[in-house]
């Protein structure tokens, strides 16, 4: 009992408390248990930005080549089958990552004058194919992205827009849905006014031989 009261004694005097002031066993490991999760949050989020920006930029390459190689189609124009077949060129593009996250359509898209007021130009679909060998839009519908300034009536754009669906690698425990990401193109033809569909004539509208 007696040793009991000494040892409450000494641990109540100043000098005790000023020692433990001044001993800093531990403070580094207290200051690593603040620092860690910053650290893994930082390095997460650079692997994260790293991927989505591959990404960004794999769609973004699927997109202007799309355009590009329908742009090139000789003055007789292309099959729909034509078409299908330089679509699939995105399946090389976007790999490593899913292609069925990826989607891609081509349009060309013709500018017409208003009646009575030929400075107004209207924007129909001439036609369209996806990487699903479908048609997204039909013919004569109208199209309201094409930038102002870009054609003149009767010149006409090919249109491509690609869109992937991106889950985060390892964000996804924290963003619980996917987001689109979406690049869009548009390029002139090179050897005609139009990129003829086969058998549709763009100019007349008619049937081609």
């Amino acid at each position: 009992m007696r040793n009991l009261v000494t040892r409450i004694r000494r641990w109540g005097r100043p000098g005790l408390l000023a020692r433990m002031r001044r001993d800093t066993r531990g403070v580094a490991a207290v200051e690593f248990g603040f620092i860690v999760p910053i650290m893994f949050f930082l390095f997460v989020g650079t692997i994260e930005f790293s991927q989505a920006l591959t990404v960004d930029r794999r769609l973004t390459l699927a997109a202007s080549s799309t355009a590009d190689l329908i742009a090139r189609a000789p003055n007789s124009g292309l099959t729909p089958e034509q078409v299908d077949r330089d679509l699939r060129i995105v399946e090389q593009l976007i790999a490593p990552y899913e292609i069925q996250r990826l989607y891609v359509k081509v349009m060309s898209i013709i500018a017409a004058g208003t009646p009575g007021n030929p400075n107004v130009l209207i924007y129909t679909v001439d036609w369209s194919r996806d990487n699903n060998a479908g048609t997204p839009h039909p013919r004569g519908e109208q199209y309201h992205e094409i930038p102002e300034g870009l054609l003149v009536a009767g010149e006409s754009v090919i249109v491509s827009e690609a869109t992937y669906n991106y889950t985060p690698l390892i964000f996804n425990y924290f963003i619980e849905s996917a987001f689109n990401m979406t690049e869009r193109f548009f390029l002139k033809p090179r050897n005609s006014s139009c990129v003829h569909l086969r058998p549709i004539n763009c100019v007349t509208g008619g049937t081609m031989s």
